[in-house]
């Protein structure tokens, strides 16, 4: 809970940048570390 603190006190109510670049980036990142730690627990736990 505390190290969100910065990021709440940082938001200025503004969005930020509008870009293809970062739209598609979370779409790609997020399954991807979900794929990577599936792999990893794998791995690690069979």
């Amino acid at each position: 809970m505390v190290s969100v603190l910065p990021f709440i006190w940082l938001y200025n109510g503004q969005r930020g940048k509008k870009s293809w670049i970062t739209k598609y980036f979370f779409y790609i990142i997020y399954p991807l570390h979900l794929w990577i730690l599936m792999i990893l627990h794998y791995l690690f736990f069979r």
